[in-house]
């Protein structure tokens, strides 16, 4: 086992993946606290539409999924400010759109459904060093972020009110929060895919819910959870041969499971 982590496609899903576990489920707590789970879902549908129009445009689908992804969140924040509706609508409006528009450009453009629907699956084998430079920088970041505001974030995620006359501009602070959520779920859905992205952003901090006693304790308890998660899902994966992103999402549910039925007791 030692000699295939070794090589080196191997050696960089390894890499990135504990990367991304050990910081992703920072923006985890984000979706939580401010109520912003719809979004992923609208957050899905922009990557397969950006995927969908890179290959359409023959150009790099990461940049284009990201893309697409801040232009949404941003119309989509500033929609809900406008109209003063729930942000949860808004964004069952901007997922059906997105699905729409993805389908019209696989459509006139005759881009293969499949590779399109490749970005659900993810592939953590396929990353060059490029891609482990950018998400350790964003990783990097991501903590920083944490760290620097999280008074202001506490605040805001107590009461946007009470974050508002605490002396700091709440709104820059809450767009800000929403566009490191956007990047974070494009990033994880290159890395393990859409349909088990939830694995390292949102079990986490569900698992450490069961346990935590503060917003302190859920954000530590969240990237320890999601280390374990990535790590252990990861090398699961090499030992049995079975997909990583399976593994890390068999091994997050079955803690899960073990977490809910001690609590319960």
């Amino acid at each position: 086992m030692l000699e295939i982590l070794t090589l080196t496609p191997i050696l960089k899903g390894l890499l990135v993946i504990t990367i991304a576990g050990l910081t992703f489920p920072l923006a985890g707590v984000y979706l939580f606290r401010l109520n912003l789970l719809p979004m992923r879902f609208m957050l899905m549908h922009g990557a397969i539409l950006g995927g969908a129009m890179a290959l359409a445009f023959q150009i790099n689908p990461f940049w284009t999924t990201i893309g697409v992804n801040l232009l949404l969140v941003l119309f989509m924040t500033r929609s809900s400010r406008i109209l003063k509706m729930d942000l949860g609508h808004i964004s069952m409006f901007f997922m059906v759109i997105t699905i729409s528009l993805a389908f019209i450009f696989i459509y006139k453009f005759n881009v293969p459904a499949k590779d399109t629907l490749a970005l659900l699956w993810g592939n953590l084998y396929v990353l060059s060093w490029a891609d482990v430079i950018g998400v350790s920088i964003f990783s990097l970041a991501l903590v920083a972020f944490q760290y620097y505001f999280r008074n202001h974030l506490r605040a805001l995620f107590f009461d946007r009110e009470i974050a508002f006359t605490s002396g700091f501009n709440e709104n820059l602070l809450y767009y800000v929060v929403v566009i490191v959520v956007a990047v974070t779920v494009a990033l994880a859905m290159k890395l393990i895919g859409a349909l088990l992205l939830d694995a390292i952003l949102l079990l986490p901090p569900v698992v450490a819910s069961f346990r935590a006693r503060s917003l302190r304790g859920m954000i530590f308890g969240s990237v320890l959870w999601g280390g374990v998660f990535a790590l252990g899902g990861f090398l699961l994966s090499v030992a049995i041969d079975i997909p990583a992103s399976s593994a890390i999402a068999a091994l997050a549910c079955l803690v899960f499971i073990i977490m809910y039925l001690t609590r319960k007791k």
